[in-house]
């Protein structure tokens, strides 16, 4: 029978990086019941301020200790996961996590840096509504909404990961590739069980359901109000009922223009440096899947 632990800080944390699969490693990890997942997906608890993501908790108000809170329905499990994307590029989670009772692991998944740009793209023009500038001006980093981050910059994955290595060293942390669970998601799976060090058969039979894809969708109001209250339904549910969303609120994203695929082929060429040091830090970082 699991036992109740002293210390409830997450030991693994998915860190990284948006639009590249976080949401669904973090609910198929979250399902083995060796995991106990966080109640509150992306926590953005050691974000680097308090914003609108994080403001019921945060280590800037709430100190340290209440991080514990979003694991208080653990039983024992070996694993406490929770899943912030951003915090691949923020600080303060480098100045916190050595002081944690126990060094978690922190897990990048990482995608082909233009083919990440452009679902980025597509997600806030389309899903967000909250764009309508072009992919072009995009790239070019040209007309883009008032404090939007250098995603391009995002997009050089070494440079950040480079940081958490000097900060908790490289054996703390885990790099997979996105074109992996394209490729075959119960060998990726398995995979990240074996290297957590739980049982990967798990995987061999597991109903995956794909998560947070992006669509186009008709009413922008009622997404941000379904975004908001996700994390209140628990997860089962969440899967009988988000199909039923998107048949409601949703319609297919447009096909790609000739354009925009000429442009994301050529924002390939940017990251062919920043790729090369990535997959020499990590060498099971396959660079064929991303060409």
């Amino acid at each position: 029978m699991k036992q109740k632990q002293s210390s409830l800080y997450p030991n693994v944390i998915i860190g990284g990086a948006p639009k590249c699969g976080t949401s669904s490693l973090f609910f198929w990890l979250g399902a083995h019941p060796d995991v106990c997942a966080s109640k509150v997906k992306e926590t953005y608890f050691l974000g680097d301020r308090e914003n609108k993501h994080n403001t019921a908790a945060n280590i800037h108000k709430d100190g340290l200790e209440a991080y514990q809170k979003f694991f208080g329905h653990s039983q024992g499990e070996k694993i406490r996961l929770e899943a912030t994307p951003v915090y691949i590029y923020h600080k303060l989670p480098l100045k916190v996590l050595p002081t944690l009772p126990e060094m978690p692991k922190m897990i990048f998944i990482l995608r082909e840096p233009s083919d990440r740009l452009y679902s980025h793209w597509r997600f806030n023009r389309y899903r967000m509504n909250n764009t309508n500038i072009t992919f072009e001006d995009y790239l070019a980093y040209k007309n883009v909404p008032q404090g939007w981050a250098d995603y391009l910059d995002q997009s050089h994955y070494i440079r950040h990961i480079q940081l958490y290595i000097d900060a908790i060293g490289k054996e703390n942390i885990l790099v997979y590739q996105f074109e992996q669970i394209k490729k075959d998601k119960v060998a990726f799976m398995k995979q990240v069980a074996v290297d957590l060090g739980i049982a990967p058969e798990f995987y061999d039979s597991f109903d995956f359901f794909h998560r947070n894809q992006t669509v186009a969708v008709k009413n922008s109001k009622l997404h941000r109000l379904g975004l908001k209250i996700e994390p209140l339904v628990p997860q089962w549910l969440q899967e009988k009922i988000i199909p039923v969303y998107l048949k409601m609120n949703s319609s297919k994203l447009p096909k790609p223009s000739q354009q925009e695929l000429k442009l994301k082929h050529k924002a390939k060429e940017q990251f062919v440096k920043s790729n090369r040091h990535l997959a020499d830090t990590f060498e099971n970082v396959d660079l064929d899947l991303w060409n």
